[in-house]
């Protein structure tokens, strides 16, 4: 059965008479220590989130419209059950802002309808998850290494194809009509990925990238061979990396001569909470 309340701040009392349990010794025992759908609809209207709601209604129709109730009752077991619809009674029809959920015999408690994951919740649950920021879908699979990471033998890193899905990702194809990528692993919710950035007399260099929210975020040379083709001599810097749990990044750089051992040099990083790589200063 459905009812529909108008109610304006502050609540009145409202009777329910169909909702009156019949005159019988045992169920008169029940129903004293029942509450009705006047007392769950007072706690709706002193939710916060109702509050404002109703704030809005009274400036929107300048005071002339509050929040309004359907309600469905059913008894079970000889107690009410509740549906509990709020929201603006239009003109033209009833629009609904949350719908909750009450049982006669448990007054303190309300529920309320998660239609995005088909769910009751509690009203601490509800408001912990729709503080919670949205998690988008990654376009990425998924790497199957966890930190501390390091570098990881040439064999090993069989990179994907993708389409140009990732935002920014095709300043990173060398010219190929698709996105390479390797996953590697995650730092926080920041996934990390290895790229090959084999253009020109480089076949064998990677790019450590970034990517949040599907948008590359970040970027380090991290991997690979570098000489100097116009020299005869032969110059080369091979580096190499790590990344620690706390998303520091050390790149390790061991520069030769002619394959003699010259000297080792390192560079830091740090993965920021927004995705950003970060040169640190020694």
């Amino acid at each position: 059965m459905y009812r529909l309340f108008w109610i304006l701040i502050p609540l009145l009392f409202i009777g329910c008479k169909k909702e009156n349990p019949a005159k019988t010794p045992e169920v008169k025992k029940t129903a004293d220590m029942s509450c009705f759908s006047p007392h769950f609809m007072k706690k709706i209207l002193e939710l916060d989130e109702m509050k404002v709601q109703a704030k809005f209604l009274d400036s929107l129709t300048k005071g002339k419209s509050g929040i309004a109730f359907l309600v469905d009752s059913s008894r079970v077991d000889n107690v009410w059950e509740y549906s509990i619809s709020a929201g603006y009674n239009g003109p033209g029809r009833f629009e609904t802002y949350h719908i909750f959920y009450a049982s006669g015999n448990l007054c303190d408690s309300l529920k309320i309808d998660d239609p995005v994951n088909a769910e009751q919740l509690s009203i601490e649950q509800w408001r912990k998850r729709k503080n919670q920021p949205s998690v988008i879908e990654s376009f990425l699979k998924q790497g199957k290494y966890s930190l501390p990471a390091e570098s990881l033998p040439r064999v090993d890193v069989k990179f994907l194809e993708t389409d140009f899905d990732i935002e920014g990702s095709q300043q990173y194809s060398c010219g190929t009509p698709s996105f390479r990528y390797f996953p590697l692993t995650k730092y926080k919710n920041i996934e990390l990925i290895l790229v090959p950035m084999d253009c020109g007399d480089f076949d064998y260099r990677y790019y450590l990238l970034t990517v949040l929210n599907n948008t590359i975020a970040g970027e380090a040379y991290v991997e690979g061979i570098w000489f100097d083709p116009g020299n005869d001599d032969k110059k080369e810097e091979f580096s190499s990396y790590d990344i620690s749990k706390s998303g520091k990044i050390t790149v390790r750089t061991e520069h030769t001569m002619d394959g003699h051992d010259e000297k080792t040099t390192y560079t830091y990083y740090q993965i920021r909470d927004d995705g950003k790589i970060e040169e640190l200063k020694n």
